[in-house]
């Protein structure tokens, strides 16, 4: 997989208002991001539930592992008195 799909793959996983235009219109999206015709085709392709599913999972473990920072802190912070 070229660097190129993998950082479209990402922003579609992290951004939720590139997510909503690329479900909209994919392979106007696709296109503007650079990719090929065969890149495009695929992503045309794509599951979109999975997709969702995808980022929505990405989404629950960036904000477990804010939470759980916070509380690290906290717990140090409480240790120092």
């Amino acid at each position: 997989m070229s660097l190129r799909v993998e950082s479209f793959l990402a922003r579609l996983y992290v951004d939720a208002g590139a997510r909503q235009r690329f479900l909209r219109d994919p392979d106007v999206v696709a296109r503007r991001y650079g990719l090929s015709e065969a890149e495009r085709a695929a992503f045309v392709a794509i599951d979109r539930v999975g997709l969702e599913l995808a980022a929505a999972s990405f989404a629950r473990k960036r904000a477990g592992g804010r939470r759980r920072r916070r509380l690290l802190r906290l717990i140090e912070r409480l240790a120092r008195g």
